[in-house]
């Protein structure tokens, strides 16, 4: 197929969907992410407050309404389509979003740290579907309990541990470097953002910021010169051509 019909292809699937409801979750405000025929789509929606999994329907200017919430057999129905992992979580960054070695994951129940949840991964994000039942689940309190007592990485020595729990357990008691703290915070600045918050995961940062409008961002940021590793939204694979501080400006225009 040549790069014309398939662009003719695909304008021709834009206006068959419009009038259609779609199921897709929400986590950057004014943003759905959908599956159809085997391609993923991102599209704007209004209100661009919303946040979670709705319902939405396409209208003629390119816009996917807010139309409801999603039932939980619905949200069930969307996470199969993707490949499911298994992770442990280590911080509450957000209301409902937990920090884990494999990044953020959305929308989690009643998480406690280091926590064995299955996650799907649509490719992006991570989003919570069910914890594991099926383990040790002592393990969790044993590691907590070892990392109130200050216990290294190297000395925990605990039945049923994992090469994955050793590693997330080795990501908490790594210490957070206080320049660190201000070198996001000056780069933040500068762009017009806030710090709230921020972890050390090998050679990078999960940063939770606050754009000039005072919305959340979570994104993944070199540790070395504060390249963007992943800005949070859909950059049409350019994140890695801005840094932190000129990130600030570009996502706020991406949502204008």
């Amino acid at each position: 197929m040549t790069l014309r019909a398939l662009v003719q292809r695909l304008a021709q699937q834009e206006l068959d969907w419009q009038g259609r409801h779609l199921l897709a979750p929400v986590v950057a405000p004014g943003r759905a992410r959908v599956r159809l025929q085997g391609l993923v789509y991102e599209f704007r929606t209004s209100p661009a407050d919303f946040c979670g999994f709705g319902v939405f329907a396409l209208n003629a200017s390119g816009l996917a309404d807010y139309v409801r919430s999603a039932s939980p057999p619905e949200r069930e129905k969307y996470l199969k389509l993707w490949p499911r992992r298994q992770v442990r979580l280590l911080r509450e960054v957000a209301p409902g979003s937990w920090l884990t070695p494999g990044g953020l994951v959305h929308e989690v129940e009643r998480g406690s740290l280091f926590e064995l949840v299955e996650v799907a991964f649509d490719g992006r994000n991570l989003w919570y579907c069910r914890p594991v039942l099926n383990t040790r689940l002592a393990l969790a309190e044993e590691m907590a309990r070892a990392l109130r007592d200050g216990v290294s990485e190297h000395e925990l020595h605990l039945k049923g541990l994992t090469p994955m729990d050793r590693a997330a357990f080795a990501l908490l008691v790594k210490p957070v470097v206080g320049d660190d703290h201000e070198r996001l915070a000056r780069a933040l600045r500068r762009g017009g953002g806030s710090l709230r918050s921020f972890s050390v995961d090998g050679d990078s940062f999960q940063v939770h910021w606050e754009d000039s409008r005072g919305l959340s961002r979570f994104s993944s940021i070199r540790r070395n010169d504060l390249t963007v590793l992943s800005s949070g939204i859909c950059l049409s694979g350019r994140d890695s051509d801005f840094d932190l501080t000129s990130l600030v400006g570009v996502l706020e225009e991406e949502e204008d």
